[in-house]
């Protein structure tokens, strides 16, 4: 700057003279000295300036900065042309300010993204954020960054600075308020007046109106700028300013500083949640480890399904139970099962995945019901009772726990097919009879009494095509069978689609009770599984002598059953005469029906009919008359007639039990 020409062009006014350069950013005013090269440091700086009317020229250069040159020994009255001449001349020295300043805020800029891009840590990213907006626009000392929270389908405030705690606490909802509106449509916005900042956040909610009311340090604002923070045309944020009333106007400059710092601010944003999210994975990678370590840990040491529960609700926060659907049993913490298990059998069905569900009881609680399967067939059912949601660290143990679990039943399914295998050995070695004592003793170690009364039943299910299932049902049954009769001495085991029950009685008069609950079992397996079941029972006989014999009548009456495919139990003690016809094929029972009966069908239906209601009557004519709705005189006709056909008298016994053999035969 010429200092000369400065001094020449007032020496025209006054001798003695200073010139002094207001700074906006900083709002203060400094003493220039106009012969020194370059101007770097003020003299002296003072905040107001006060002078007497004649004796003070202010200049208004760009982004408001004032020169301003101050005669001390006269009143001066400036000329037009001279205080143009004077604006040129000192136009450097405001230029010199200004560039230094763009020089000072590019610095804090570049700073600033370097102390944003250094930190992948996103609540100290998000700190460093409004920091550097603080520093790089002027005034911004109250500043907020809002995102978007899935769960909540709202924007929340990540970080603040400037406000109080009760910002946190304000949700928008997309379009709602100035920041909604930012975030909706992804343009900046910038209000010069609080009234009209006011106007904008027109359809604010009341309750976020009340918090932002709270939240406010009550403090003047002279701007309010939001400016979305985009990624790759995604946006990620809004980031909101209020600049204080002392500061400059924000000029055009400040704006492509603010939206140059959000670009930062967005880059910074995604390296921090791509570092987070490799973070959280290797996390998860390593706890899945550890999870899976000690785990086999417990299956390989055979601890069973509970330590394996009580390991997972030692893992995670929530309460975890697990129940066995095939043996019915509760593993829990707190030992409070809030689901039946007809329920949970309703509620899983064939579903493999996760099942969220609410439960009114006493309030709102929030389960996840894990099935687990065996194969192809649902097992058991892991029970988590949650607060909110569960995390993906959380689901990751479980599906592991869940994995364990399932291989513990495979395990103890295993073992019990091998029981079943011991017993069906030791059954038959009681069928053929040999050496009763040692089998007797082998007998007490399997939990039964062959000194007393005993009785077979055997029940056989409809066929699977899928075995797994099968075995799976039979093993169920097995499990309801002893839960049944626990303090019943027996001998029970699944093979193939076949169960064999063999039951020790103290006493004939025990029979009846047991062979309700019997039944009791079947009709309820047969409506809850949708399942044919057919169950054969053999007499009741003394001692280990005689189990051969109770077996062959229950196989009996249980061939019976399929047979005629009727569901259901039957006891051999009351097949009565149908115990006569077990050993004959059914082929060569129809031929005898046919071979009787036939000749009476090719004449008359009406005559085939009648004889079948009369044998049924026990030969009643009265009441086979009624039967018929025919005349008594009507039905003789028709008997002579039948008598005539086949060539019999009613008066033969042995023609008559033949008719009678024919016709139960038929109705059979």
């Amino acid at each position: 700057m010429n200092g000369l020409l400065i001094q020449t062009s007032l020496r025209k006014y006054t001798s003695d003279f200073q010139i002094w350069i207001f700074h906006p950013n900083e709002q203060k005013w400094f003493l220039i000295d106009i012969f020194k090269q370059p101007i770097s440091t003020p003299l002296m700086s003072l905040n107001h300036l006060q002078f007497s009317e004649g004796r003070f020229l202010c200049l208004d250069y760009p982004q408001e900065y004032k020169i301003a040159i101050i005669s001390l020994d006269a009143i001066v009255n400036y000329e037009k042309r001279d205080i143009e001449i004077l604006y040129h001349l000192l136009y450097p020295l405001y230029s010199h300010f200004a560039l230094k300043s763009k020089n000072i805020e590019l610095k804090k800029l570049i700073e600033g993204i370097k102390n944003i891009t250094a930190s992948l840590d996103i609540n100290d990213l998000l700190s460093n954020i409004l920091d550097n907006v603080a520093s790089v626009v002027p005034g911004a000392n109250t500043s907020a960054f809002w995102q978007y929270n899935p769960a909540l389908d709202r924007l929340v405030c990540k970080a603040y600075r400037g406000w109080k705690p009760d910002i946190e606490k304000v949700q928008y909802q997309i379009g709602e308020s100035v920041t909604g509106k930012t975030y909706r449509d992804g343009k900046h916005r910038i209000y010069y007046s609080f009234r009209r900042a006011n106007e904008a956040m027109k359809g604010t909610s009341l309750i976020n109106a009340q918090l932002l009311k709270r939240a406010f340090h009550g403090g003047r604002v002279k701007a309010t700028v939001t400016v979305p923070v985009k990624f790759h045309d995604e946006i990620r944020g809004v980031l909101s300013i209020h600049q204080d009333s002392r500061a400059r106007k924000l000029a055009k400059w400040d704006i492509q500083l603010i939206n140059a710092l959000a670009a930062q601010i967005a880059i910074a944003i995604e390296n921090a949640r791509l570092f987070t999210e490799i973070k959280r994975k290797n996390q998860v990678l390593v706890k899945r480890n550890d999870v899976h370590i000690s785990l086999t840990k417990l299956s390989i040491q055979n601890k069973g399904v509970n330590a394996i529960t009580m390991e997972l609700n030692r893992m995670i926060k929530p309460s975890i139970s697990f129940v066995d659907l095939l043996e019915e049993e509760f593993y829990a913490k707190d030992q409070l099962n809030h689901f039946t298990y007809e329920e949970l059998y309703k509620l899983i069905g064939n579903r493999n995945s996760p099942i969220h569900l609410q439960l009114f009881d006493n309030g709102i609680k929030n389960f996840v019901l894990f099935p687990t399967f065996v194969g192809n067939v649902c097992a058991g059912c892991l029970i988590v009772d949650v607060k909110l949601s569960l995390t993906q660290l959380e689901y990751m143990i479980l599906e592991r726990g869940n994995v364990f679990l399932s291989l513990e039943l495979a395990k103890r399914h295993a073992i019990t097919e091998v029981h079943y295998k011991k017993m069906h050995d030791f059954y038959h070695q009681l069928l053929k009879s040999d050496h009763p004592d040692l089998l007797y003793k082998q007998g007490l170690d399997y939990g039964i009494d062959l000194k007393k009364y005993v009785i077979s039943i055997i029940v056989e299910f409809s066929q699977f095509h899928d075995l797994q299932t099968l075995e799976t049902k039979v093993h169920h049954f097995v499990w309801t069978i002893k839960q049944t009769f626990i303090e019943t001495s027996k001998l029970v085991f699944g093979h193939h689609n076949k169960i064999t029950l063999l039951l020790s009685i103290d006493s004939p008069n025990d029979l009846s009770a047991i062979m309700k609950s019997v039944e009791s079992i079947i009709n309820q397996w047969q409506q809850s599984e949708q399942l044919k079941l057919y169950a054969g029972v053999g007499r009741l006989y003394n001692g280990i002598l005689s189990i051969a014999k109770t077996h062959n009548e229950a196989e009996r009456a249980l061939s019976y059953l399929l047979s005629k495919q009727q569901v259901g139990m039957i006891q051999y003690a009351e097949m009565g005469i149908n115990r006569l016809f077990l050993n004959h094929h059914p082929e060569e029972l129809q031929q005898f029906t046919d071979e009787v009966l036939s000749p009476l069908l090719s004449y008359s239906q009406d005559l085939e009919e009648t004889l079948l209601v009369y044998m049924h009557n026990n030969r009643s004519a009265a009441k086979t008359a009624a039967s018929l709705h025919i005349h008594i005189n009507t039905l003789y006709q028709r008997i002579k007639k039948i008598e005539e056909i086949l060539e019999i008298s009613f008066d033969d016994p042995d023609m008559v039990l033949k008719i009678q053999l024919a016709c139960y035969l038929k109705e059979a």
